[in-house]
């Protein structure tokens, strides 16, 4: 029995797993395109559980098993509009009504073809791949079944066997090559949702750059540039920068804000960013995280600093979750009454950013460079620098962080990973360049302005 179930499983696996992640993409709307693909494969998948449920039952022959498999060659019309209803699809409009029953081959033909291509298809194995180790295996599998409803979640070993008829190496996993080549020669058709359903149910693109180290100032450039000269959302994670630098709001004053003697004395770098927002200095344990967003794709934010505020106050809560204290304070993120994520943003046209610095650690040495600014927030109470502040890796761990940041953010967005290299293709035209680094000259200046007034 096991071998038949194994022989069965190989026929309909794959499609099996097509099926899956298009049912995945469709309930979340991430992927418009993978709608097309998922009738041919689900019926298959329901026709081969039938038989293995029969075949429990009884022992048949070859010629009743030949009829058997004549008759659960078809699905009712009652089961096709279920199907079809439940994932929101409707047929082509230039077909006839529904017949009472369909084969495959009829039911596949009421909608357009199309194969799914390589990108859908690994969207689909991140879907299964929960821990991210590159591999699927059979509670994976059981998981995204459950989500989705189907019987089989209930039993690890029919979710084995599965497993076992597309594990090529027999370690009772998936990787991704193998996942790819299961589907070789038999892609499924495709099926055709409605524009206006599609369009209602599709989340926006996001592209993911990942930096580590990169320097501040080359972060921020990339920033403006890719708020102002591309069409695109950008989520933009830096895992620190390597040279400790001071960086500003674009409204920022030297004088005010920096004790420029030791600043100029130790060659800190000093910065004048595109944003507003106050005064921090930066270095290798300090996380930053920049979203840029289409007001469009964000609709329920409005392009206003306090809208984007809220919002991003309930993103961020998603990551901090079961984190005592977390909350947003008068535009800081902070644990309890001490401050570790500061705030900026800029708001142009149709597009805005927001962009966090996140005291993963600091160096106390670092805060003597910065002045109590004039204007601070209420809760602060007067608190000197090192009081008002805390470290975020007391309460998480630094690459939890960026992955629960990552899994926000793609909770609203459909993510699709960009390197530091392609980025050139999506900026379009020149932009105004206002990021930019203070001269020793201008720090001078304003270390003279100072003396003056004392």
């Amino acid at each position: 029995m096991e071998k038949s179930l194994l022989s069965e499983c190989k026929q309909s696996s794959s499609l099996f797993f097509f099926a899956l992640f298009n049912l995945f993409h469709i309930s979340l709307g991430r992927w418009v395109s993978s709608a097309r693909i998922f009738l041919s494969g689900f019926l298959p998948l329901l026709q081969h559980h039938q038989r293995v449920r029969n075949q429990d039952q009884t022992v048949i022959t070859n010629t009743e098993e030949q009829e058997e498999e004549d008759q659960y060659d078809y699905l009712s019309r009652e089961d096709a509009e279920m199907v079809m209803r439940s994932l929101g699809l409707s047929p082509d409009q230039e077909s006839d009504d529904l017949q009472e029953r369909y084969s495959s081959k009829e039911m596949s033909s009421l909608f357009e073809e199309k194969e799914a291509s390589l990108e859908e298809v690994k969207q689909a194995f991140d879907v299964f791949d929960e821990n991210r180790d590159g591999f699927i295996d059979a509670k994976e599998l059981r998981r995204v079944l459950t989500i989705l409803g189907f019987k089989e979640g209930s039993y690890l070993e029919k979710c084995s066997v599965m497993i076992r008829s597309l594990d090529g190496n027999k370690d009772g996993r998936i990787d991704f090559n193998g996942f790819v080549k299961s589907f070789s020669g038999k892609a499924p058709k495709g099926l055709k949702m409605s524009i206006s359903r599609a369009k209602d149910m599709r989340l926006p693109l996001m592209n993911l750059v990942r930096l580590k180290g990169t320097p501040i100032l080359e972060q921020l450039h990339l920033e403006e540039t890719l708020l102002r000269a591309s069409s695109d959302n950008w989520c933009i994670v830096n895992d620190g920068t390597n040279v400790p630098t001071i960086v500003m709001g674009l409204s920022g004053k030297p004088s005010q804000l920096l004790e420029v003697g030791p600043v100029v004395k130790d060659r800190i770098p000093v910065i004048k960013r595109f944003t507003g927002g106050g005064t921090v200095i930066v270095d290798k344990s300090t996380l930053f995280v920049s979203l840029i967003c289409n007001k469009d794709d964000v609709p329920s934010v409005q392009p206003y600093p306090r809208s984007v505020m809220a919002w991003s106050g309930s993103l961020y809560g998603e990551v901090f979750e079961g984190v005592d204290g977390f909350q947003l304070r008068e535009n800081d993120y902070v644990f309890g009454d001490r401050k570790f994520g500061g705030n900026a943003q800029s708001i142009i046209r149709n597009r805005w950013i927001h962009h966090t610095s996140f005291l993963w650690d600091y160096n106390v040495r670092n805060m003597a460079y910065l002045k109590l600014p004039s204007k601070v927030p209420q809760y602060r109470l007067e608190r000197d620098h090192t009081e008002f502040v805390c470290r975020m890796k007391d309460y998480i761990e630094r690459s939890d962080f960026v992955e629960k940041t990552v899994k926000a953010v793609g909770n609203q967005f459909a993510m699709k990973e960009v390197n530091l290299e392609d980025i050139d293709s999506y900026a379009k035209g020149e932009h105004v360049k206002s990021t930019r680094l203070l001269t020793v000259e201008e720090l001078r200046e304003a270390m003279s302005g100072t003396a003056q007034s004392a």
